[in-house]
């Protein structure tokens, strides 16, 4: 994958992430309200969506090569 590309699925993993940050918030403020099967519904599908994301993250995570370790410079 190119580097323009990777930032591109980087970038909109992060944009996902946000807008189901917003979704849990709301979902979390209704949670007082009358149980419904289209929230519950919502609930199940935000969940869903959430690990769905977090796999993608796992996956992106093992693409990247691993960190160059900077020499230590301590006693320097």
């Amino acid at each position: 994958m190119s580097d323009a590309a990777h930032l591109r699925r980087r970038e909109l993993m992060h944009q996902l992430r946000n807008r189901l940050n917003v979704m849990g918030f709301a979902l979390y403020s209704l949670r007082a309200e009358t149980p419904s099967k289209p929230l519950d519904t919502l609930r199940t599908a935000h969940q869903s969506a959430v690990e769905l994301l977090n796999q993608l993250g796992e996956e992106e995570r093992a693409l990247q090569p691993p960190a160059e370790t900077a020499p230590d410079t301590a006693d320097q």
